[in-house]
């Protein structure tokens, strides 16, 4: 009898030490919050047009499409930024993609945004195009040409007056939103696209293009050849008012 409890004491002694040697231990709490890798950075600072993805997850997928002169640091896909009016103004785009509940907070204040913006342009045409400061897509637009007063109450729902020393001319004081803000009005005498532009700072400004070209274009009247240049080169010397137009080098920006 007394063999028998000594065996069945050994056994159950032995039996938990071996279920305890199968004990899986699980870290705790706080091992875990240490281990954890720390999130990725954002790869924007402020945005103005950003945009969800549709897939149905959480915490959400986000990307920023604002244009920008230089991408943030933490952006891995950096891209040129379609062709617009000004390209090597904002010419850059991230195309990461942000897991977040919260994708940030906007760049433009609220002030700058217009009131009533219209899908529909209030001008034929425009010699001095202005882009507005939220850099969204599609951008919002003015146009800054000045006209008779009737021309702009027919054209506009409002208008406002020139800046000038004497009052007279006004300014369609309308937003268009839309990719296409409209032809030119007036030709640039050397063309769609211009790099070495030089413009006064007026309001519009007066400007001209210094790039020299195997020819000038057809619109400009005084076309002048560039000393010792071989093969021949030619600089338009016209000046217009207006903006002096995009880029005609393409933007590029390295990637470390």
């Amino acid at each position: 009898m007394g063999n028998t409890t000594i065996l069945l004491f050994i056994l159950t002694v032995g039996g938990l030490a071996a279920a305890h040697g199968d004990t899986i231990r699980l870290p705790s709490d706080g091992a875990k919050a240490s281990d954890a890798p720390p999130p990725p950075a954002k790869p924007w600072d402020c945005c103005d047009d950003i945009e969800m993805s549709p897939l149905k997850i959480h915490p959400p997928l986000w990307r920023c499409n604002d244009e920008v002169k230089q991408c943030s640091a933490a952006c891995k896909e950096c891209v040129a930024a379609p062709a617009g009016d000004s390209p090597c103004g904002g010419a850059f785009v991230c195309r990461d993609w942000y897991s977040a509940e919260d994708p940030g907070s906007s760049c433009t204040p609220e002030r700058e945004w217009p009131d009533r913006p219209t899908r529909k342009r209030s001008w034929k045409c425009c010699d001095n195009i202005q882009r507005l400061p939220p850099r969204i897509h599609p951008p919002f637009w003015r146009c800054n040409d000045e006209l008779e007063p009737r021309q702009c109450f027919a054209a506009c729902k409002a208008c406002r007056e020139a800046p000038g020393p004497f009052p007279g001319p006004l300014l369609c004081d309308d937003v268009y939103w839309g990719d296409d803000p409209g032809p030119l009005c007036t030709p640039r005498p050397w063309g769609k696209c211009c790099d070495k532009a030089e413009c006064t700072k007026s309001f519009p400004p007066i400007c001209s293009c210094a790039d020299e070209v195997a020819a000038c274009d057809a619109a400009c009247k005084d076309c002048q050849p560039v000393e010792s240049s071989s093969p021949p080169r030619y600089v338009c010397k016209d000046q217009f008012t207006g903006q002096p137009g995009p880029k005609c080098t393409p933007c590029t920006q390295s990637q470390n």
